[in-house]
């Protein structure tokens, strides 16, 4: 794994979530050195770090992604040293970079975790020192409270199990405490699974929900064997808790021996291949663990190989959070206490580096040269036969046939995005269609408004949308956050945005049609 250093943030932070919105890092709130509060954000963009406001400090706050592609984030610590809980909530837009207020939740919370279902409802459970219950918001009407939930639950996982069900769980209860076999069902009862009686669930630090499903009601979730120390992935379906299986257990050591603390997972769905996190706490490796588990779908085992990556001056406790292309982005971060087992965190020393790593080799992309130089070619020729026309036939046939080949451009045009799927490629811009046709950008937009009167945006917008519904006709037990990754959509909220804007009805809506 290659290691990539970015510019050090303005402000150590640490305990801060970490997203990617609207195509750039986010970092949101946390707590800097001395175990102090951040009421600031950082993005990054053209190679620098940008610090904005914030209207409240997050540190142990939920922070959850909304279908508009816009971030809610609430509650959190209320003072230094993580003491207290807070109930003000608020709302990032990565479009304007700003924070905006949306009231305050129904009860004060400190790790709280959200989960954000399909028609924008979100769900809100956990608390720490407090009693807990859960709420849900909507931007219509707020916060609403719910039941009580005991003993309640610290940082949560909230997973819907069907389209009428939601289940939480997590390790600890508000206290700390071990919460031994218990799973709460929101808005009814709650059982024992037998499973957890030989393995707890890692706690759930920084992730989302959407991380960590392959499909439909189904998520993987790091584990360790309560009396063996076996660490392993836990595969919930429908409700359901079982054991992934694998063709060996998380590894328990590092590369240089030793022991190596698992506790992260994120999924690329497209790539079906999940990501977990882990740090050597004796050399300060961090470790990624890379599990194919497509092979269990059809009743085999996932594969397990693994990278790691010495980071300049000791990996900090943070999430890396996954990137397109295999790559991280591991930013700030708090101290951690060497030697321990897991690893205990030092809250009162926070890192300002950055880093994005890579687990793969960078890969060239594009139109083979020899392809482009033909084009090129044509071109040259298709020019110098219009020179030639135009001098014998005058100004009228030489604009007939500039018509002509602006047509045929376009024709060529067309074809290449549909032949190639370059529509496919989440970052795909104007510039990369030009290198194709071997052109220029500022041509190619003046084609486009000239010929169809819709903006390149708008073209490759169309095509994603039109490829979404291919896949449903083609594909109907696809999630819906796997469509929008197959169509190149940069996010779940950006595709069901302009789905809808385009066919007037939400992806589940067209589904069912």
């Amino acid at each position: 794994m290659t290691v990539e250093r970015l510019p050090d943030l303005p402000t150590p932070r640490g305990s801060h979530r970490t997203i990617i919105a609207g195509n750039e890092i986010v970092l949101l709130g946390g707590q800097t050195d001395g175990f102090k509060p951040l009421g600031t954000a950082e993005y990054y963009s053209g190679g620098a770090w940008h610090t904005i406001p914030m209207l409240y400090a997050h540190i142990n706050g939920f922070t959850t992604p909304l279908p508009d592609g816009r971030i809610l984030l609430g509650g959190g610590s209320e003072a230094d040293f993580g003491i207290g809980q807070s109930w003000g909530a608020e709302i990032y837009d990565p479009v304007s970079h700003c924070f905006s207020p949306v009231g305050i939740m129904s009860v004060k919370r400190a790790m709280p975790s959200a989960l954000c279902l399909l028609d924008g409802r979100v769900v809100i459970a956990g608390n720490w020192r407090a009693e807990d219950s859960y709420e849900t918001w909507t931007a219509e009407a707020g916060f609403v409270p719910g039941e009580a939930l005991s003993p309640g639950w610290a940082e949560p996982y909230i997973l819907p199990a069907s389209e009428d069900d939601i289940i939480v769980f997590g390790p600890w209860n508000p206290r700390g405490d071990d919460t031994g076999c218990l799973v709460d069902h929101l808005g009814g009862s709650s059982e024992q699974v037998p499973m957890f009686e030989d393995y707890a669930v890692c706690a759930n630090y920084d992730t989302f929900p959407e991380d960590m499903q392959i499909a439909d009601y189904t998520y993987l979730i790091p584990a360790q064997n309560r009396s063996t120390d076996e660490q392993v992935v836990v595969k919930v379906a429908s409700g359901k808790f079982s054991i992934l299986e694998m063709e060996a257990s998380l590894a328990g050591k590092g590369p240089e021996g030793g022991p190596v603390t698992w506790s992260l997972l994120q999924v690329d769905r497209p790539s079906r291949i999940a990501w977990v996190q882990g740090l050597d706490s004796a050399k300060g490796c961090l470790c990624l663990a890379r599990i194919a588990y497509d092979a269990t779908f059809d009743g085999g085992r996932a594969s397990v190989s693994y990278y790691y990556a010495d980071i300049p001056g000791g990996s900090p406790s943070a999430c890396a959070r996954l990137m397109s292309g295999g790559r991280f982005i591991l930013a700030g971060g708090r101290g951690w206490k060497e030697g321990t087992f897991p690893v205990l965190v030092d809250n009162f020393k926070a890192y300002s580096s950055a880093y994005i790593l890579h687990t793969e080799l960078p890969s060239r992309s594009g139109m083979p040269l020899w392809a482009i130089l033909a084009i090129i070619l044509g071109l040259t020729c298709i020019a110098l036969i219009v020179v030639l026309r135009s001098r014998r036939t005058g100004k009228t046939d030489a604009s007939a046939e500039e018509g002509r080949l602006t047509r045929n451009l376009m024709e060529e045009m067309s074809a290449l995005i549909e032949e190639k799927e370059l529509y496919r490629r989440k970052n795909l811009r104007i510039t990369d269609v030009a290198s194709e046709l071997a052109t220029n950008k500022t041509y190619v937009s003046v084609l486009l408004n000239n010929m169809s009167g819709e903006s390149f945006t708008s073209m490759i917008t169309r095509y994603r949308v039109q490829y979404a519904q291919k896949l449903l006709r083609e594909h109907p037990d696809m999630i819906l956050d796997e469509v929008a990754e197959e169509s190149g959509f940069s996010s779940r909220t950006t595709f069901f945005r302009n789905f809808k804007a385009l066919t007037g009805m939400t992806p589940q809506e067209w589904k069912k049609m």
